[in-house]
């Protein structure tokens, strides 16, 4: 009789692993800085209706999991002989640096206008 349920309990059994693989899990916190402003993260202005942009900047936890995923390393000039690890994507848009002490930092920003993503930081 045992026989006859098994197909039933293999099944019971798999599925709450299979779950458990496919599922990102809750959203987590993050320590995250940000900065509404215009013109341009090299000569910031107050923002206006015309021109508002924001700059994210994301450390701990979540900047290493991001800098993690996004690999390789890539070269940067701003950072080159200081021991830093650099990663990014979208033309720089979306940076992530592994500092020599092993501190995470990434940044990333939007046009609030177009809602194109931009530069979050600048060298």
């Amino acid at each position: 009789m045992l026989n006859k349920f098994a197909p039933l309990i293999a099944i019971a059994v798999f599925i709450p692993v299979a779950d458990a693989q496919t599922d990102p899990g809750p959203y987590k916190k993050a320590e995250t800085r940000y900065l509404i402003y215009g013109g341009s993260l090299g000569d910031m202005t107050a923002p206006t209706k015309s021109d508002k942009k924001i700059a994210f900047s994301i450390e701990g936890k979540a900047a290493r999991e991001l800098f993690e995923a996004i690999g390789p390393d890539k070269k940067d000039a701003c950072l080159e002989g200081t021991g830093a690890r650099v990663r990014h994507r979208n033309d720089e848009n979306l940076e992530c640096v592994r500092s020599k002490e092993g501190e995470y930092h990434c940044s990333f920003g939007f046009d609030l206008r177009t809602g194109k993503s931009i530069p979050g930081s600048i060298c």
